[in-house]
């Protein structure tokens, strides 16, 4: 059968209709699974920071294992104080720092807000502190208990030590700003300090002082990366003890963070979070080891709760 041009055309007008058709329910089903997607990634994707609270950490000068359990200590106390205080965005900085330009930093709040540091470290002869310090220890005196580095011609003399007499016979080498310098003071232990652990290992390498103390977290990894492990040793069966507990600080012109780390750093202690977190980390330095010499300095007892966890002086 032949159609005349009137028929032609209307088959024409209405294919053209089921194709518009067609293509516009395409058009809002594609619409809807893009709607539908980005409702998914508003929902389950990473945290809207729109309206978070900006938290600056400066862990700087610290080794790498540090560096990552300390971040992940306030990323622990940021997460367990969500609820109450709402989103944040944590952001890291490690800038190396002299201790003049890190507590200048910290008085005007400026690089960052907060530090995890030794009680000590930051502390200024002025009625007001650069620094609050949230009492909550981190490392557990870990970094206190000190490896003694040495010339491995000197490792047999070091293995024999069994006091603090015995110890005061040989000069230790200390960064020219450490806290440490107090300890070592008080205790009557010689010493000679550098500018930087780099140059302090080539001190001792050379014969400038007998021994490196360094904390049991950094000893090993400080040693590989010395370029000196080929002459240095550390010595295995000797701790030299001092109280060095580690907290995490805020700048004071920033009280709102101190509060909210308060609160989530004591939340993480009490569900047990905080030393599930350390154990995770640090598990196999806190074993006891009965061969060890433990030489605490004169008044470096630690204060340990029932648990025997290290509390705060």
């Amino acid at each position: 059968m032949t159609l005349t041009a009137p028929a032609l055309a209307t088959n024409f007008c209405t294919m053209v209709r089921l194709y518009l058709t067609a293509a516009t329910l395409l058009l809002c089903q594609s619409l809807n699974a893009a709607n539908a997607e980005a409702t998914q990634q508003n929902t389950t994707g990473p945290t809207d920071t729109a309206g978070a609270t900006e938290i600056k950490l400066w862990i700087g000068g610290v080794s790498e294992s540090r560096k990552a359990h300390e971040t992940a200590v306030i990323r622990l106390a940021l997460e367990k104080s969500r609820e109450r205080y709402g989103p944040y965005e944590l952001k890291v900085t490690n800038s190396t720092l002299s201790r003049p330009r890190t507590i200048r930093n910290f008085s005007e709040g400026t690089m960052a807000q907060v530090v995890t540091a030794p009680a000590l470290a930051y502390r200024v002869d002025s009625d007001e502190q650069p620094l609050i310090i949230i009492p909550t220890p981190l490392l557990q005196g870990l970094l206190g208990r000190r490896q003694a580095i040495v010339r491995r011609d000197q490792a047999a003399d070091f293995g024999k030590i069994k006091s603090l007499a015995q110890l005061r016979q040989f000069t230790a080498g200390l960064g020219f700003d450490w806290i440490d310098q107090e300890f070592f003071r008080d205790a009557q232990l010689p010493f000679t300090t550098g500018a930087s652990i780099t140059q302090l290992f080539n001190m001792l390498a050379h014969g400038r002082f007998d021994y490196l103390p360094l904390g049991v977290l950094e000893a090993e990894q400080a040693l590989a990366q010395s370029g000196h492990a080929a002459q240095l040793v550390i010595v295995d069966n000797l701790i030299v003890y001092y109280p060095l507990p580690v907290y995490a600080q805020v700048s004071h012109n920033h009280p709102h963070i101190t509060e909210r780390l308060t609160f989530g750093l004591e939340a993480a202690r009490k569900d047990g979070s905080l030393n599930a977190l350390f154990d995770q980390y640090y598990g196999e330095f806190n074993a006891a080891d009965a061969d060890l010499v433990v030489i605490e300095l004169p008044g470096a007892a630690p204060t340990t709760n029932p648990s025997g966890r290290e509390t705060s002086p």
